[in-house]
């Protein structure tokens, strides 16, 4: 049945001028954080309708002020419009800096605007755009004596404005040109281009743009000529991770959090790598501040799904606790459900951690390099417009071992990656060629070595790397849209008697349609095969893992998952599904199918000035979530072909619920509490490390005892690792969070959490459980192009296993803060991230295990430039 799932997934196929000023135009809309309404949110899916912004109808003139005191110079003023579905102006904020009367004179004007509606998948909706006008100072009075048109305008200036630093166009810009005494403007159209004929001789430019500051420049004309420029307007400041989408949020899921622009990049002690962040949000504990396995809602953190776009990744971070193997550039944002996942997510019992990457633009240009003290990257995108395509490509190369060869002489650590992307056609109609891959190494004395050699050879003791091709291909025909989707691999690990190598194909299959504004149904055809070979390193006497490795074979899994998204009323969100799966390999088959709900309530309404009103944005919410998860065994660290154990040790399940309320605040604040319990049943290959008893030797490592201890027999390491057990996690969870639109960003999180495992009939704390989490984060935006971000954290101790029994203590909890400064220099056609980012700044201890305490000072300085 399972492979036959797998071969069906597989084959299935406006600017007018005034006598005495210019008049404004709508510049492009600007985006509240979020997806557009009804945007498609299938986690394989990354292409939605098509966005059609609103057009104004008739004039948009803007009166002179009578008032008004005379002006030498251009007056720029910018609001921000909230236009309805009607087309109707609901809202006018003023952006510049108060200029009266010409602010009011705008205000005054753009209420009484109408437009076309924008409309996204051809329905009306409401949007946020930017309106510029600028005030021109009047032309010099006529003279008494006849009138003279002035010199002839036989000579013409032409060009592009771009914006210094990323050779962005600039629109809605004014142009002047003084020749002689008398002044010559031009508005430039949404691309930066302008066109204007003057007289000839020396002339002096004026550009005056929205968030620019004034640029001037000096020219000569020639009598007849027409002369080209391009003229570099340098921004106010700027922010290489600013945000920018369309329409507004609409809620669908309970416990999701989604992360973009700076709080991906620029949270401190991350290393600007997007999947660290997720260490600092609620419910999320650490095993190791240092280390990113995430015990999440307290669960192994084999448990947790690291995914790219809805597939997995076998090995996520460099060296299991370096970078992450996927440049940050394509992770346009992590998507991070705690708990309550929906049913297009399988094969996992905790968290989703899911980096969504977007589509490159047909006319995308950037060259972004970047280099720090442990390695150095790049990355390259440009179109092939004979392919109608975009190409991206990216790698870095990792070298940890030269830093420690300053400590050691026998051992060396290396690391690569990279990625190639190709995307064609349209967001509604469009293709996507996807590879990346990595290679791990872990070089330590070789068995061979002379003892007493002062420079002992090195040979690989670990060898981790992989390959994927992900092909995808959307197709969107009326209210449905459909995503093909195939996934090839290839998978390597070496390492103390383990040696397998794994081909790989996952096709699928997804696709969603809209009935109508209620309702919308989604379902998935997902398959794999994977197919293992044992390399000649291979031998089952090489420990418990290798044992336990070379039961491996060739797997299969087939899945399928249905789901609906009902809005009956306004009030209600109801989003049921379920999701069936057939795991198979040379041991057994086993079946699961998991019911799914998801529940939103809106409370009413708060009428903030920065949110539209009766958005999503600005609902007080109840929510609640309920739902059976499965995922086959896997090893309890992540390592490429490991993330499927042999399935006679059984399917881990959980059962999960949640309840939860979000309220919004002002100036972008979101205050969110959610409840949750968690019953696994059974949990397999839990992370433990502690002692059984105080006779049992204290484990260090992060493996199993089973695994590092040797004294034991083979047999007993594997019981002890693969012994089925019932685990419990409940908690609170709090987040009082401002999404980085723009200016400070940042959160606060405190959770309150127990994770428990049963042990001879009574519950005991699970061996990373921790009971006060907190998370202090903020970036601060200053002058100047500098930002400061800080970053504090506190955990509470880890159980400790004492003389009255396991578990019954624990170890002193810890305190880290972290801080990163980034400078940007600008030059004409790049920018250059000047960035210190160091961890643990205060040097705190932290005590890893009872009576082990480390300090440690992790600086990062890098230099990232922008072409």
């Amino acid at each position: 049945m399972t492979r036959w799932l797998a071969l069906l997934a597989l084959c299935a196929p406006a600017i007018a001028h005034a006598q005495a000023q210019d008049a404004g135009v709508p510049d492009a809309p600007i985006v509240d954080a979020g997806p557009p309404a009804d945007a498609p949110t299938a986690p394989a899916t990354d292409a939605g309708p098509s966005f059609e912004p609103p057009h104004a109808i008739g004039s948009t003139d803007v009166p002179y002020p009578d008032a008004a005191p005379p002006i030498t110079a251009p007056v720029v003023v910018t609001v921000k419009l909230l236009v309805d579905a009607t087309g109707t102006v609901q809202k006018v904020d003023l952006i510049t800096a108060p200029q009266a009367p010409f602010d009011d004179a705008v205000v005054a004007a753009t209420k009484s605007f109408k437009f076309d509606p924008a409309t996204y998948g051809g329905k009306p909706v409401k949007v946020e755009i930017t309106f510029t006008h600028t005030f021109v100072p009047p032309p010099p009075p006529p003279p008494v004596t006849p009138v003279e048109e002035g010199p002839g305008r036989t000579a013409a200036l032409k060009g592009k404005l771009v914006e210094l630093g990323t050779r962005l166009p600039v629109p809605s810009a004014t142009v002047t040109v003084e020749i002689a005494g008398r002044t010559y403007s031009t508005e430039a159209d949404q691309k930066g281009h302008f066109r204007i004929a003057v007289p000839p001789g020396p002339a002096k430019v004026n550009v005056y743009a929205p968030a620019h500051n004034p640029f001037v420049q000096t020219e000569t004309l020639a009598e007849k000529q027409e002369l080209a420029v391009t003229y570099y307007v340098e921004r106010d400041r700027y922010d290489p991770y600013e945000i920018v989408v369309v329409g507004e949020q609409r809620r669908e899921e309970v416990s999701r959090i989604t992360l973009r622009g700076p709080e991906l990049q620029q949270v401190p002690g991350t290393f600007g790598d997007p999947f660290r962040v997720i260490q600092a949000l609620p419910g999320v504990a650490s095993v190791v501040s240092l280390l990113p396995f995430p015990v999440i809602r307290g669960a192994s953190p084999s448990s947790t799904g690291f995914l790219i776009d809805g597939t997995r990744v076998p090995l996520l971070f460099h060296l299991l606790s370096g970078p992450s193997v996927i440049h940050p550039e394509f992770i346009d944002e992590i998507q991070f459900y705690p708990g309550g996942a929906p049913a297009p997510y399988g094969g996992y019992t905790a968290g989703i951690v899911d980096g969504r990457t977007r589509r490159a633009g047909a006319d995308e240009h950037l060259i972004d390099l970047d280099a720090n003290l442990l390695q150095i990257g790049g990355l390259i995108r440009e179109p092939i417009k004979p392919l109608g395509a975009t190409v991206t490509a990216a790698g870095r190369y990792g070298y940890p071992g030269l830093l420690l060869s300053l400590a050691t002489n026998q051992a060396s650590l290396s690391y690569w990656d990279y990625q190639l992307r190709v995307d064609g056609g349209t967001k509604a109609n469009g293709w996507t060629v996807f590879a990346f891959g990595a290679r791990d190494e872990l070089d330590t004395i070789a068995p061979n070595a002379d003892p007493n050699a002062a420079n002992p050879p090195l040979a690989p003791s670990l060898i981790l790397n992989f390959h994927r091709l992900d092909l995808r291909y959307h197709q969107t025909i009326g209210n449905l849209e459909t995503t093909y989707r195939i996934v090839g691999g290839y998978d390597h690990t070496e390492s103390m008697g383990t040696d397998f190598n794994i081909w790989l194909a996952e096709p699928q299959i997804r696709t969603r349609w809209k009935l109508d504004e209620k309702l919308s149904l989604a379902a998935g055809l997902d398959g794999s095969v994977r197919d293992l070979k044992q390399g000649g390193a291979a031998t089952a006497g090489g420990g418990a893992l290798a044992a336990i490795t070379n039961q491996l074979s060739t797997s299969y899994v087939g899945s399928a998952f249905v789901e609906g998204i009902w809005r009956p009323t306004p009030a209600w969100l109801i989003r049921p599904g379920i999701r069936a799966d057939v795991y198979e390999d040379k041991t057994a088959t086993k079946p699961a199918v998991d019911p799914r709900l998801t529940v939103r309530y809106k409370l009413g309404h708060r009428d903030l000035p920065d949110v539209a009103p009766d958005s999503d944005d600005s609902a007080i919410w109840l929510k609640a979530s309920t739902g059976i998860y499965h995922q086959p065994p896997r090893f309890v660290l992540p390592l490429p072909g490991l993330d499927q154990m042999p399935l006679k040790y059984g399917l881990l399940e959980s059962i999960q619920t949640s309840v939860g309320v979000e309220v919004p605040l002002a100036n972008r604040f979101q205050l969110s509490s959610e409840a949750y319990y968690n019953y696994m049943n059974p949990t397999i290959f839990d992370l433990s490390t502690n002692a059984a008893t105080l006779g049992t030797v204290a484990n260090p490592t992060l493996f199993p005892t089973g695994i590092v201890t040797t004294t034991d027999p083979g047999q007993m390491f594997i019981d002890r690792l693969t012994k089925a057990q019932t685990g419990r996690a409940y908690g609170l969870e709090v987040l009082l969070r401002r999404a980085a639109k723009n200016g400070i960003f940042g959160w606060l999180s405190y959770t309150l959490s127990h994770s428990e495992r049963e042990r001879l009939g009574v519950w005991a704390p699970y061996d990373y459980d921790r009971t006060h989490l907190v998370n202090l984060v903020m970036g601060l935006p200053l002058r100047r192009n500098w930002d400061i971000g800080i970053r504090m954290q506190y955990q509470s101790g880890l159980p400790a296993t004492t003389t009255s029994g396991y578990n019954t203590g624990r170890a002193d909890g810890y305190v880290r803060f972290d801080i990163r400064v980034d400078k940007r220099a600008v030059w004409q056609k790049w920018l250059l991230d000047f960035y210190v980012d160091i961890t643990n700044v205060a040097l705190l201890p932290e005590e890893v295990i009872p009576g082990q305490t480390i300090r440690y000072v992790l600086p990062t300085l890098g230099l990232r430039g922008r072409f």
